[in-house]
């Protein structure tokens, strides 16, 4: 007798178990070393502008460029691992960024930084939805939140070590230390994923052929299930041989997604247009390189602490309260620092970590919003076009933020701009709590 077993609600059943702790902490390994190397050319910018003999607002392209190759990894290769798998893709993104991230050492112009930046966006875009939809799919229901929380904050974590990384090493090394390590880092982690990073559970139960490897992996959470003869995987999500965004705008699925991509877009127009010229901007209001460096790191630990704070929040009162409390902190942040006259340098670092805990936390909640939202069989494609519509905001973000450098604008003045995105992002979140319809039956609970 063929008994089917349901892939989610076993894993929604069990404790987490040893395969699943592996795995998220080798997800929240990739985030590590996607948000180093996304967030090691803001930190080192300063120091390149003045040997160099830049003009201020001079990067506001390349900072561009990076994330338009991150909008096009998230848009065109994260959806491929929908169809050849989560752990393919993870893999090869992180080689690709990280050899290109080596490659910026040797650079000597600014367009030739600029044309490594987009390749190196290119797998950072990649790498980023997939570690948190093989994550996702290995979280009970009911940890889901914290723990997908848990791993992006992996970004933050990275973004924080590469800060203090330029710190320490830029006045002695020199800039380029921060691309070395940013390449060596992902080189290593690939070896590592290559060895012990298992696919998702939920992906291969959809595919006959790799039937055999989802009862494996699944027995290691679950060894009391019957023998592999004696049962049939199901993945709790209507199968389906490709996906496409046409899948994410269908029936009452569409109106989340139109929301979920205006609250993206928002979050990240935000969130890079702050962290990209945080260094610069504080640098121009009289800090030195290494305080820049050392007060924007701290800026991302605030985002640490509203990360972990916020997933815990989030499965007890549910994502859309707690994000829309997020956005609005990140506004009424920005407000106060634009607004305050240069202040001692821990005076500003304390307010710069109270304004990151609501920036960072809301981005990174939405992507917790997303992986829950959408469905394992188009879960990637998801992601990918979530982050992808949130990278064109991510893409504007800097070059506005050059623009109005270049005009001569005070340095701390440019953060007033950022309390318009906050404010938007929060009143869609709001609607996708109050007014959207319920999602389907087909997609795991959500908003």
């Amino acid at each position: 007798m063929i008994n089917n077993v349901n892939v989610a609600d076993v894993i929604d059943r069990q404790n987490i178990g040893a395969l699943q702790v592996r795995a998220f902490l080798l997800c929240a390994a990739v985030l590590f070393v996607d948000g180093f190397d996304i967030q090691g050319i803001t930190y080192v910018a300063p120091a390149i502008s003045h040997a160099w003999q830049l003009p201020r607002g001079a990067f506001g392209p390349t900072f561009s460029a990076g994330l338009f190759g991150m909008t096009l990894g998230g848009l065109l290769l994260a959806p491929l691992a929908d169809r050849i798998g989560r752990r393919r893709v993870i893999i090869v993104s992180c080689v690709t960024f990280g050899l290109f991230t080596m490659a910026t050492t040797f650079v000597r112009s600014l367009d030739t930084l600029l044309a490594l930046r987009f390749l190196t966006g290119l797998g950072l875009g990649s790498a980023l939805p997939n570690a948190i939809g093989l994550a996702s799919e290995y979280a009970p229901h009911r940890r889901r939140g914290s723990i997908v929380m848990f791993i992006s904050s992996g970004v933050s974590l990275g973004s924080i070590a590469a800060g203090l990384v330029a710190a320490r090493l830029i006045s002695t090394i020199g800039w380029q230390a921060v691309f070395v390590a940013g390449g060596v880092l992902p080189l290593l982690l690939a070896a590592v994923l290559w060895r012990w990073l298992p696919e998702s559970i939920r992906f291969a139960a959809l595919l006959p052929a790799r039937q055999a490897e989802a009862k494996r992996l699944l027995r290691d959470i679950a060894p009391q299930l019957p023998p592999d003869h004696e049962i049939d995987l199901q993945s709790g999500d209507a199968s389906q041989s490709t996906a496409s965004v046409r899948d994410l705008l269908r029936d009452k699925l569409g109106r989340s997604t139109a929301l979920i991509w205006i609250a993206f877009f928002m979050s990240f127009l935000n969130l890079f247009l702050a962290i990209n010229w945080l260094p610069t901007s504080l640098h121009a209001s009289g800090f030195t390189v290494a305080q820049a460096a050392m007060i924007a790191s701290m800026y991302h630990a605030g985002g640490v602490v509203g990360t972990f704070g916020c997933g815990v929040l989030m499965d007890r009162f549910g994502a859309p309260a707690i994000l829309i409390f997020a956005f609005l902190l990140g506004g009424v942040g920005f407000y106060t620092f634009a607004m305050t006259p240069v202040l001692p340098q821990w005076t500003t670092t304390l307010l710069l970590m109270a304004t990151g805990v609501g920036v960072i936390a809301a981005q990174v909640g939405m992507l917790t919003l997303a992986s829950m939202t959408y469905p394992v069989e188009i879960r990637a494609t998801g992601l990918g076009w979530a982050l992808g519509v949130g990278r064109v905001g991510s893409i504007l973000g800097p070059a506005i933020g050059g623009l109005m450098l270049s005009t001569g604008l005070d340095a701390r003045h440019l953060y007033l701009f950022c309390i318009v995105p906050a404010f938007v992002g929060a009143i869609a979140i709001a609607l996708l709590r109050w007014r959207a319809t319920p999602p389907s039956p087909r997609l795991v609970p959500a908003a």
